[in-house]
């Protein structure tokens, strides 16, 4: 055997145990159980809501169906758990098969009235403190009505969806606010593309001589000449 189905068995074997511990005197006043969907069919997966939670000393649940083709001590529908109780709101209850499912471990057809109860328990020491009850009535063998409210146009409540908040984007600038800026009018500096700073000319190199050279070139033919005029007149004074 699986270890699943160990478990399993083990549940069963507690519910059963539990099945037929009385409720002690002075429990909690029974509630009343709200069936999703209300109005089905037999392959449906039934979710019972119950009216209150739990009283205190209570640390767990479970469920049981009886009626047409069932054991007499009622069809455990939901094993001892304590998943999702409250003690002080109502908490929602989950068959473990569809109805169809356990008509067919029982050999049987589902038919008439079928009474839910589900029990506010000790796990330990099996007492049960409170119970809530419904009915499924089933018109055929494919097709039941459940009692109480009627839940087919209000589905069972999740968990709250938060949408998405939308990020706004940032206002515009109006124009006045814009003209009033210290900036307004000026011309937008451009920086030179790659191509301009790569066909910029480049500064013309000076390959003549130094004026500098020019000028003293010019003054020592000057002095020549002038040196050699005067020696000239000399020459013809002597004479």
């Amino acid at each position: 055997m699986r270890p699943r189905d160990l478990i399993r068995v083990a549940g069963l074997a507690t519910a059963a145990l539990l099945l037929v511990t009385p409720a002690p005197a002075g429990a909690a006043p029974n509630g009343t159980l709200t069936f999703f969907p209300s109005n089905s069919i037999d392959q449906a997966a039934i979710k019972a809501r119950t009216s209150a939670g739990c009283p205190s000393p209570a640390d767990g649940y479970m469920a049981v169906v009886k009626g047409h083709g069932f054991p007499a001590d009622g069809q455990i529908v939901t094993t001892p758990t304590a998943a999702g109780m409250s003690r002080t709101a109502g908490f929602d209850v989950y068959f473990a098969q569809t109805m169809k499912d356990f008509a067919s471990d029982n050999r049987t057809t589902l038919k008439g009235r079928y009474d839910v109860a589900v029990y506010c328990i000790d796990s330990f020491l099996g007492t049960k403190f409170s119970q809530f009850t419904g009915t499924l009535t089933f018109t055929s063998p494919t097709k039941y009505k459940a009692s109480g409210k009627d839940t087919m146009s209000s589905p069972p409540s999740g968990p709250a969806t938060v949408a998405p908040t939308a990020v706004a984007p940032a206002p515009a600038q109006s124009a006045a606010a814009a003209s009033s800026s210290p900036l307004a009018g000026a011309p937008e500096a451009v920086e030179p593309s790659p191509a301009q700073l790569v066909s910029a000319p480049a500064p013309a190199k000076n390959d003549g001589l130094p004026i500098g050279w020019i000028l003293g070139g010019v003054a020592a033919v000057l002095l020549s000449f002038e040196i050699g005029r005067r020696f000239g007149r000399r020459n013809l004074e002597g004479n």
